[in-house]
């Protein structure tokens, strides 16, 4: 009797958005189970499109100051792509720039205690004042440099000139952005766990209306946001912006036959045939974000089983970026990405799994659109809608 094949079914349950409010009464076990197993609905194509629309009108600016330079450099340059580009490690909430038309802002350190915040990430050092001391001699230095020239006072920008502006951590001091009561301020911490996001999850910087807290949880819930905290990723990447970066990068078509893992994740025990592997090489400040570019869109599949915790950037990026991306749940801070075929804990158990997905191409295309578009949501579209909600009001007031 001849085979008959089954097509793959989709191994996620629908379980709607609003069901996040009852997740304080559920055990702990509960919400993981529906952190992999359930999913809401997605932002639908017409929605995200009028939000779009509400920001094409209005100014954004996406602003780090000197201390911080793990972003993208200043200076002049002709596009979005170019400023992603120049990322020395991270490439960030580049969608900003790609999707909401940001202008990107270098601003040296101010003066004021509220701007040296950042202080806050070396409070776990054995000398944190030797290494404040040592990063504050570092932007010096970089302010003094070729690149650092471009950087701007905060006495110099027309903050009043724009309509939302998102800091890393806190570059503006709360005596200018008393003054520009009709701009919506918002921030992120640079550390998802250090004291910055531990208090702004409480209350946010003085002046500022909303804190991004890095998240990117399907339902967000123990801990409940306050009415001040937005769900919101560091990876804020939508997948059409990466094509348009890859292709302004000119990254050649491929056929995709390797697997990435990343640099902690050991390298499987068998033959790795027919695929073929590669660590990670960038984006690490050493290596150019052109390399790292390449690298992670010309894999198909991405690999992370470190048992050591990690928020769960990298992730995103990598589904973002085209692959499949199969991991530890438990090492994730933030696992809400995967799926439960591709949760594995150890590197050969990923590439067993790899390996049969390649021999089933319907579920593994059923797989990378499932993945897709939880990152799309995740990442892109319902922080989008909530941060577009949160401005509405802001300005009707």
């Amino acid at each position: 009797m001849a085979s008959v094949s089954v097509p793959p079914s989709n191994p996620l349950f629908l379980l709607p958005q609003q069901w996040e409010k009852f997740g304080y009464f559920l055990p702990r076990y509960v919400l993981n189970w529906a952190e992999l197993h359930a999913c809401p609905a997605s932002t639908t194509d017409s929605s995200i499109e009028r939000d779009l629309n509400f920001w094409r009108n209005r100014r954004v600016a996406l602003v780090r100051q000197s201390a911080y330079q793990s972003l993208y450099s200043p200076g002049v340059r002709t596009g979005w792509e170019d400023i992603v580009l120049s990322a020395a490690k991270h490439f960030g909430p580049f969608s900003f720039l790609a999707d909401l038309g940001a202008d990107y802002l270098v601003v040296r350190q101010a003066p004021e205690s509220e701007t040296y915040l950042w202080k806050g990430k070396y409070a776990l050092d054995p000398d944190p004042v030797a290494s404040c001391l040592k990063a504050a001699d570092r932007a010096a230095a970089w302010e003094n440099s070729t690149n650092g020239q471009a950087a701007l006072s905060v006495d110099d920008v027309d903050w009043s000139s724009y309509d939302l502006v998102v800091g890393i951590d806190v570059p503006i001091p709360e005596r200018i952005v008393r003054r520009c009561p009709r701009t919506l301020w918002t921030y992120y911490s640079v550390e998802a766990g250090g004291p910055l996001q531990k208090n702004s999850l409480r209350r946010p910087a003085a002046g500022y209306q909303l804190f991004l807290n890095h998240g990117f949880r399907r339902y967000r819930t123990r801990p409940r946001n306050r009415t001040h905290v937005l769900e919101f990723p560091f990876t804020f990447q939508s997948g059409s912006a990466w094509q348009r970066l890859s292709n302004h990068a000119a990254i050649p078509p491929s056929t995709k036959t390797q697997v990435i893992l990343d640099r902690a994740t050991p390298p499987p025990d068998g033959p790795t045939s027919p695929l073929t592997l590669c660590h990670l090489k960038g984006n690490s400040g050493q290596t150019p974000a052109r390399t790292y570019l390449e690298q992670m869109t010309s894999s198909r599949f991405a690999i992370r089983t470190d048992p050591r915790t990690r928020w769960g950037n990298w992730a995103a990026e990598a589904i973002q970026a085209g692959c499949l991306f199969l991991g530890r749940a438990d090492s994730l801070a933030m696992p809400g990405l995967l799926l439960p075929p591709l949760v594995a804990n150890t590197t050969d158990e990923a590439w067993a799994r790899a390996k049969r997905l390649l021999e089933s191409p319907e579920e593994f295309d059923l797989l990378l659109r499932l993945q897709r578009s939880l990152a799309e949501d995740l990442c892109f579209r319902r922080p989008l809608a909530e941060l577009t909600r949160w401005a509405k009001k802001f300005y009707s007031r």
